[in-house]
């Protein structure tokens, strides 16, 4: 092992996950890792920096090497102190007091004001220093996380999927920052196309298995994939049928005197399909919670859903039976074990024994059935078949008796998205269904997507940051800046 060689990995597998992987990592090189979804991307990158240990071959570290991994999951349900929490409890502003803020969060791994300030700027979220840290968004929290790992200057910094739940306009920032880590090994796990000009190396991953270590290929298009070859598809319960689903008029949300949302006024009637845009932090996500029910704001508003105006007696399951959902904060409630948030990966020192909780990849489907988060009650034969059926057409049978926790990221968004389609609901919202999965993935699903609005009438609210994910059934948009409708 010579001066410049940090990292050797000698014939390391880790079984049935990575095989015979030989590589080694040099002082200061920056390297990119792509691969298919379930390929062992993320396993190689645990391998990489100390977090996962080999069944079988040799690694062999510097002396002294500090490494860091940002995984795509942040943790701070677990960091926010809480010992239980429910997915609308970030709304509910309720013991928040236990909750750091980012400010305090990040002065963590910085003694340093002037550096702590630097970072904030460079990643732009100084504007949400006083904000705790259950209160995000999706791509506050993503910069949140990275700012974190930046501050404490590691060795070797390992990124996994960093781009993702980011703007075009802070993804291009990040893209620059990463660039000026010149004395960093810097190793990031993303597609292809999303490797920044600064990577000259790298490497591919074809289930568990090291193909390439050179410049990136091309990117080309994958083939459209088979579409259900008949409608309706599998549905539990005959669809209702509303004249307006989502009415909302002169909508205001306010935390601790900041205004959220301002003003705004949107309907959406029966069988129309919506983009909703905006740049992280616009206010999309609390919008949407309006919508879901989970907001509590929702009452003091004049807002209608499904023909009903909130607060005329309905509860919050009345909504949300009627709703198919899917979001980056969604999942991570299904990332627990024995009540306790611990199963996020990288979350627990590697010496620390994991307890993993008995959700199979089919039980997360069924929990939408009854909008169970986390667990899910014993399912009748129905819903067992109807579940089966689903995860077939997204190509996800091979995974019905499998723990969740133990299928890969991608597969995990997937299995999330076939929990929202299952219950066939009379509104999909989709906040970044796409995030995690591989190109291959995200065309599969925008196609089969496309094909249900156009044959069921389904009625959609899609949120993305990625205009090529946008389904071709998208036909109205709705934009959001500052809290505010601007289109």
């Amino acid at each position: 092992m010579s001066d410049n060689e940090i990292i050797i990995l000698n014939n390391c597998s880790i079984r049935p996950i990575l095989n015979s992987i030989n590589l080694t990592v040099k002082r200061g090189e920056h390297i990119a890792i792509t691969g298919s979804s379930g390929s062992g991307k993320t396993t190689l990158g645990r391998l990489l920096t100390g977090l996962s240990e080999p069944t079988s071959g040799h690694i062999y570290t510097a002396p002294g090497l500090s490494a860091i991994m940002v995984e795509q999951q942040d943790g701070f349900i677990a960091l926010s102190g809480q010992r239980s929490a429910w997915y609308g409890s970030r709304y509910e502003n309720q013991d928040m007091d236990t909750v750091p803020t980012v400010g305090e969060y990040l002065a963590r791994f910085s003694n340093e004001r002037s550096a702590l300030s630097r970072m904030m700027c460079q990643l732009g979220i100084e504007h949400i220093a006083d904000s705790h840290l259950m209160q995000l968004s999706n791509g506050e929290r993503k910069r949140t996380q990275l700012a974190s790992a930046m501050l404490q200057q590691p060795d070797v910094l390992l990124l996994d999927q960093p781009f993702v739940g980011l703007d075009a306009v802070v993804r291009l920032s990040l893209a620059r920052l990463l660039a000026s880590l010149a004395d960093t090994t810097l190793i990031i796990i993303c597609a292809p196309d999303e490797i920044p000009a600064c990577i000259p190396r790298t490497l591919t991953l074809e289930q568990g298995r090291l193909t390439s270590a050179s410049q990136p290929h091309p990117c080309h298009k994958p083939p459209s994939p088979p579409l259900p070859k008949q409608f309706p598809l599998p549905r539990l319960h005959p669809p209702e049928k509303f004249n307006v689903i989502v009415d909302l008029k002169n909508v205001c949300v306010t935390y601790s005197g900041k205004p959220v949302l301002k003003n705004i006024t949107w309907r959406v009637n029966e069988g129309e399909q919506w983009a909703l845009l905006g740049p992280n932090g616009s206010g999309k996500t609390t919008l949407l919670s309006l919508i879901t029910a989970d907001n509590p704001q929702g009452y003091t508003n004049e807002l209608t859903l499904f023909d009903r105006r909130r607060g005329t007696g309905e509860s919050i399951w009345d909504i949300k039976r009627r709703i198919g959902f899917v979001s980056p904060e969604l999942h991570q409630y299904f990332l627990r074990g024995a009540g306790i948030y611990n199963t996020i990966p990288g979350l627990r020192g590697k010496k620390m024994p994991a307890r993993y909780d008995s959700l199979s990849c089919r039980d997360v489907v069924v929990s939408g059935f009854r909008d169970e988060t986390g667990f899910a009650s014993p399912a009748s034969k129905t819903e067992l078949q109807t579940a089966t059926e689903w995860m077939a057409i997204l190509g996800l049978n091979h995974l019905c008796n499998r723990l969740f926790v133990h299928a890969s990221m991608g597969e995990q968004r997937t299995l999330l998205l076939a929990r929202a389609l299952a219950k066939s609901p009379a509104l999909f919202i989709l906040d970044e269904p796409c995030q995690g999965l591989d190109r291959q993935q995200t065309s599969a699903f925008v196609s089969l997507l496309d094909a249900i609005c156009r044959n069921m009438h389904t009625t959609l609210i899609y949120v993305t940051h990625r205009p090529d994910e946008i389904p071709p059934c998208i036909t109205r948009i709705m934009r959001l800046e500052n809290g505010t409708m601007v289109s």
